[in-house]
């Protein structure tokens, strides 16, 4: 360990000292974050509704990395900043495959949004769910361009690769490290090569799945938490902040000079162009020179790769009615989240009404330590964010907490027949055991050293890790939509929670549903970085709902069944349901 920094540079807001790397890092970021701050976000009403998708894209990607950069340091939301950083490589991979050939992909956009409605309209009909005020789902912005969906330009869109593809064309094009800007013409095409060289590490693929594993919100990802020195389930491990925060600079950066490619009409006038990407590109090289030096993983080797190609969409199923929007079905933006957010306060004082010492009884199951204390983290994230400019994050968090809550709700089901049990909870670890070996043989198989693939995924010597044998003949986990409608059970349509998940995922996965859902317009004004007062009320109710769900389950695992746990947890579900009671009359699901 080097020599610690103190005083205004090497602490930060919870209080503790870090590494001189790490210091060195989050200043790189902060930089970036400055920079990006600093350009203007153009629209043009009343164009096409893909101009106006592209044109979304850069300030929602801007306002991800700056929500992430902020949880840095904080001692909550430490895997939520995994989750971010996920979804701003994915729009690095998209849009630097868009800016290849503007003109022929950019209408993709409009193909991607009808592909995801039909996607939500079969999930609605596959769970037996409802969803009255649907269209405000499909087009909560009405007026700034044609979002129905009904337009000769959508229903001609060419398909857009999923993220798969996205990753595998990158990795066959066999990026490379940049040459040092100060040596580049300062083009938008020439920037956006050596950007794209600045995701040329050993191991992407590897990284993907640390990130995604995070994202989730699962076992796996709530390790990355366990810091020395940090509480569990609300910190984040140096070498995966450094990782994540590579990945998510390059990502923004990639995004910001793929939309000026793509969409050369968006770029402010008053702003010079060459400098300011040519300093945004420089600021990117900064930190990944930062974060190379602490998450370890060098430069790719030579890889033999044959080229794959995009696959051609069959047209096996027609849209379904629901997917386009008539002009008159659109609904107003007039509802608020303001009985919801009451309602959530509320519930907020009595999530911090008991507290269990995970130690008191010995040493616990680190499962159950990282399920109370990441639902703890998780739900002040949520807390912290939705009402702070930084809304966006609560979508993130509160999908995290819902889909965790899925698993717990499946694992501790009917908890009298002992032998069910055990076997569920075999299911439960043998899904990670896996996960984790497939990651580590991963990022062994693309250029990492078995030894620097195993610290990465290795948990700190002060954590006890349970038996790393995989059954054999293990039985995967089941999807995720059947432990979400066990979870809805006591509710009316208890297929509302997966259609819920499949609506924050929009968000998370920065899709055109998702993007039109981040901010509102009202009365002639746009107003970015705003939640629609639909996704808002959503992610506040299974936010409560999935750490009412967690918090219970494991505060009643780590007390062993206290009668003190079991009010808490009734309590907690009680106040969670009406938070549900107030947000279902917002968002129409129930």
């Amino acid at each position: 360990m080097g020599e610690k920094r103190s005083g205004e540079e090497g602490t930060w807001p919870d209080g503790r000292e870090v590494e001189p790397s790490l210091a060195s890092l989050r200043t790189a970021t902060r930089a970036l974050r400055f920079h990006l701050h600093t350009l203007p976000a153009v629209f043009h009403f009343g164009g096409p509704a893909d101009q106006f998708l592209a044109e979304a894209a850069f300030p929602y990607a801007r306002w991800r990395y700056a929500c992430a950069d902020s949880l840095l340091g904080s001692g909550i939301g430490g895997t939520v900043v995994g989750a971010m950083a996920r979804s701003l490589f994915d729009d690095g991979l998209l849009w630097q495959w868009i800016a290849q050939s503007p003109t022929e992909r950019r209408p993709g956009l409009l193909d991607s949004m009808l592909q995801e409605r039909n996607r939500i309209c079969e999930c609605l009909a596959t769970h037996e769910a409802t969803c009255p005020n649907l269209a405000r789902w499909f087009v909560p912005l009405d007026g700034v361009t044609d979002l129905t969906g009904s337009s000769l330009e959508a229903l001609a869109a060419p398909s857009l690769p999923d993220a798969t593809e996205l990753l595998d064309l990158f990795l066959s094009s066999a990026p490379t490290q940049p040459a040092p800007t100060s040596l580049l013409g300062g083009s938008v095409q020439d920037l956006l090569h050596a950007a794209r060289g600045l995701l040329a590490v050993s191991g992407l693929r590897g990284a993907v799945m640390v990130l995604a594993h995070a994202g989730h919100g699962n076992l796996l990802g709530l390790q990355s938490s366990l810091a020395v020195g940090g509480a569990a389930g609300h910190d984040l491990r140096a070498d995966h902040e450094a990782l994540f925060m590579h990945v998510a600079a390059v990502g923004v950066t990639v995004t910001v000079l793929g939309v000026c490619a793509a969409a050369p009409e968006c770029w402010p006038p008053e702003v010079d162009q060459a400098g300011f990407l040519g300093t945004l590109v420089r600021l990117t090289e900064d930190v990944v020179t930062a974060a190379s030096v602490v998450h370890g993983l060098g430069d790719p080797k030579s890889l033999t790769v044959v080229n794959p190609k995009v696959r051609t969409r069959v047209q096996t199923r027609r849209l379904r009615p629901e997917a386009l929007v008539a002009h008159h079905e659109v609904l107003p933006d007039i509802l608020h989240a303001g009985p919801v957010i009451r309602a959530v306060r509320q519930y907020e004082e009595f999530v911090g009404s008991w507290t269990v010492d995970p130690w008191a009884r010995g040493d616990p199951k680190l499962a159950s330590v990282l399920a109370y204390g990441g639902a703890h983290s998780t739900f002040s994230t949520v807390m912290n964010t939705f009402d702070d400019h930084s809304a966006v994050t609560t979508v993130f968090a509160a999908r995290m907490l819902l889909e965790e809550a899925a698993r717990f709700t499946w694992l501790t089901q009917d908890l009298h027949d002992e032998d069910a049990f055990v076997q569920r909870s075999t299911q439960y670890f043998d899904e990670f055991r896996a996960k984790k070996k497939k990651t580590i043989a991963t990022f062994a198989g693309n250029g990492v050293s078995l030894a620097a693939a195993t610290r990465l995924l290795k948990t700190s010597d002060h954590v006890v890790e349970g038996p790393e044998m995989i059954s054999k003949g293990r039985q995967p986990l089941p999807p995720i939509d059947t432990m979400l409608t066990l979870m809805g059970t006591p509710y009316p349509e208890p297929g509302w929670l997966p259609v819920a998940y499949s609506l924050l995922s929009q968000v998370t996965h920065s899709t055109p549903v998702g993007i039109v859902h981040m901010a509102r317009y009202r009365g002639g004004v746009l107003s970015a970085h705003e939640l629609s007062p639909e996704m808002l009320s959503l992610a506040l109710d299974v936010a409560c709902l999935g750490s009412a769900r967690l918090l219970g389950i494991s505060g009643l695992l780590l007390s062993q069944g206290s009668d003190d746990a079991r009010q808490y947890a009734t309590g907690l579900e009680r106040r969670a349901y009406e938070v549900h009671d107030a947000a279902r009359l917002v968002h129409g699901l129930d």
